[in-house]
Order: structure tokens, then C-alpha cells, then sequence
């Protein structure tokens, strides 16, 4: 008899291995699958493309800004620069794309059901983007795209399938820039050298804090300002776009993620105020001109991947099963609170004795 069982090719055998949530693409197995949803769904495809042309062509084609020489790709680029400290913006979009394709398998998995509630979305990102071209603000821009893509991939697909993509249309919002935030933080340089003045007055450093400068009242060095950028605000952009990765890939719930990305604002303060401190510290003791120069430079790259372990160490302890470790607190001290019986033992005074029993003495007698 014939065994009536094929061996499957080897494409089919890697895919019927379970990988997780996340696995690196595999490119051929993508391709062919949407060429099959494309023939099968002509439509759907035909609109899809028309969708990402019409979305290419306002970004990248309408002149918009800086008196209709820029498109909104070009100001947004533009914005990526030194001064605003964002040069790492370029990353955001290439590892939203990672994002997207890690989760291949979920794509393929889920049914494709498209609905017109996506409609709703395209609309709100289609008002965004006027409402940033009338007002001649870039970042509204940016603010249409999540909903542009989420609206139309749930168009297209459904709203499973774009329930994968919504962590990656939000993460865009990371390349915002923040340039004029950072302009609007007096109020925080402010805040930041009181802080300052106050751990300086517990150490024994006689300093004082007028706004945003530093003022040493033994003289021992310059005044220092701690000026946009050291106000935290910098640090605090890049905290929390590695808070928002670390959630996605590590934490068990959406409840858990939001949980840490809530406490990476509190270490990336934490660590910026720990840094400017050490500014004063090393002028006061050591050398000025180093403190505002090199050391001033380079002390983020020692303070922020402390601040990065500090949010990796939460991230840990918010990601446990703390039901069941408290269920096995409470079942341990209830055991130790139960009083434990002992079983007799068979020690000689609790064996029967062979000897017929003594007459008992009569209440008054005494033998001697």
C-alpha cells in the first residue's frame, strides 16, 4: 500500500514552524502571496496603487512651504538638522518599515476583510494635511500620515490586518520635529538649574540659580546657562522612542507598555538633571573650561545609557506575573500560619506494655 502522506517542500515546512510574533522576512514567500491576493482582488490592487500615488504626489510633488519652494517631504527633511539635533529622524521611517515586515506571518495569517470604516480615517488624514498647507505648519503633515495609512490599509484589508500596522503609522510620529519645542523651554531651563541649585546646596556647592544660568557665589568658576537643548527636552525625544520600541518588542501587554513609556519621561529627567549636575560638579572641582567644553560634549554618552539600563530594569519588573507571585505569597503564608499536627510516634513510652497493670493506691496511703 502506497503511503498516501507527500512530503512538504521546504517553503511549507519553514512556514509550518512557529517563529513567534516577530520573524525576519521572508521576501520570496511576500511576494508571491501578494501577487495571489493581487490577482484575486484586481480591484482592491488598482486602488491601492492609485491611493499610494495620490499620497506621493501631494508630499512629495505639491510646493507648498518656505514660500512655495518646498514640498512637505522636503521641509520635513529639512527639518532633520543639526540645530534641532534630529539627525536620527532619517531612521524612523526604514524601522517602521522593519516593524511591518517582522510581522509577515500575522499578515499573511489574518483574514482579509476590507471595510469602509478606513474611509473615516483617509478623511481625518486628508483634513490634517490641507489644515498644515493653509497654515503653513509642516508638522500637521506628519500628523495626517498615521491615519492615511492605517484608513487605507484598512480599506484594502480590513481591520485585522491594520491592527498590525497601527504601532508602526503611530511610531512615524517620532520623526516630528521639535525645533520650536525646544525653543519653548525656558520654563524647563529654568526648572532644570533650581534642581540644580538645590542638589549643588546638599553637596556643599555654593551656587546660585538666576533663571536659567548657574552662578558660582565662591567664584570658582564662569557663570553657566543651561540652554535648550541641556533642558532635557532632546533626551527626552530620544528616551522615548527607544521606550516605545522596548514596549513593542518586550512587554506582554499594551497596558504594560504604556506603563513604562510613562516612566521612561521620569529617568530621561532623572538623567539630564544627573548630567548638568555633573557639569558643576566637574567645574567646581576639577576644571571649568573642560566642564563647558569636552566633558560638556560628551557626558550624554555616559548618563543616558545608564538611563536606558534604569528603563530596561523597570521594563523587567512591570513585565512579571505579579497574580501568580502573589498568589504564591499569600498560599505560603497561609501554610506557615496553619498550626502542624504530629503524627505519633512509635517511641517505647508509647507501646502498650506487656505487664499486667499495678493496682492503683488507695487515696491516703504512702509506700516508702
Amino acid at each position: 500500500m502506497a503511503d498516501e502522506t507527500k512530503p512538504q517542500n521546504d517553503a511549507d515546512s519553514r512556514d509550518s514552524v512557529d517563529r513567534g510574533m516577530f520573524d525576519f522576512p521572508d521576501f520570496g514567500a511576500m511576494g508571491r502571496n501578494f501577487l495571489t491576493w493581487a490577482k484575486a482582488n484586481p480591484r482592491a490592487c488598482a486602488l491601492g496603487v492609485c491611493l499610494l500615488a495620490v499620497l506621493g504626489y501631494f508630499y512629495f510633488g505639491v510646493k507648498a512651504f518656505q514660500s512655495l519652494s518646498q514640498t512637505s517631504a522636503q521641509w520635513i527633511a529639512a527639518s532633520w538638522n543639526e540645530e534641532n539635533d534630529q539627525e536620527h529622524c532619517v531612521g524612523i521611517i526604514p524601522v517602521a518599515l522593519l516593524l511591518v515586515l517582522l510581522r509577515w506571518r500575522d499578515f499573511r495569517a489574518a483574514p482579509k476583510e476590507p471595510s469602509n470604516t478606513g474611509i473615516w480615517w483617509v478623511a481625518a488624514g486628508v483634513l490634517l494635511f490641507v489644515v498644515g498647507v493653509r497654515c503653513i505648519e509642516g508638522r500637521y503633515t506628519i500628523f495626517a500620515l498615521p491615519p492615511l495609512i492605517y484608513g487605507g490599509v484598512m480599506f484594502l484589508y480590513g481591520k485585522k490586518v491594520a491592527r498590525i500596522v497601527l504601532f508602526p503609522c503611530v511610531f512615524l510620529l517620532f520623526m516630528t520635529p521639535i525645533g520650536g519645542v525646544v525653543q519653548g523651554t525656558a520654563g524647563l531651563q529654568s526648572k532644570t538649574a533650581a534642581v540644580i541649585e538645590t542638589l549643588s546646596s546638599i553637596c556643599g556647592i555654593r551656587i546660585h540659580a538666576e533663571g536659567a544660568k548657574i552662578i558660582s557665589l565662591d567664584g570658582r568658576f564662569e557663570p553657566l546657562e543651561v540652554a535648550g537643548g541641556c533642558s532635557g527636552i532632546r533626551s527626552l525625544m530620544a528616551m522615548l522612542t527607544l521606550a516605545a520600541l522596548y514596549a513593542y518588542f518586550a512587554m506582554r501587554t499594551p497596558l504594560r507598555g504604556m506603563v513604562l513609556f510613562g516612566c521612561s519621561l521620569l529617568f530621561a529627567i532623572l538623567g539630564n538633571f544627573a548630567r548638568v549636575f555633573s557639569v558643576v560638579v566637574f567645574a567646581r572641582f576639577l576644571d571649568p573650561k573642560i566642564a563647558t567644553g569636552l566633558y560638556h560634549d560628551y557626558s550624554g554618552f555616559v548618563f543616558f545609557p545608564v538611563a536606558v539600563l534604569a528603563m530596561i530594569g523597570a521594563g523587567n519588573v512591570i513585565n512579571r506575573d505579579w497574580s501568580n507571585w502573589w498568589k504564591r505569597a499569600a498560599a505560603a503564608a497561609t501554610a506557615e500560619a496553619t498550626p502542624v499536627q504530629k503524627a505519633p510516634t512509635d517511641s517505647p513510652a508509647s507501646l502498650p506494655s506487656s505487664e499486667p497493670p499495678k493496682p492503683e493506691k488507695p487515696s491516703g496511703s504512702y509506700d516508702y
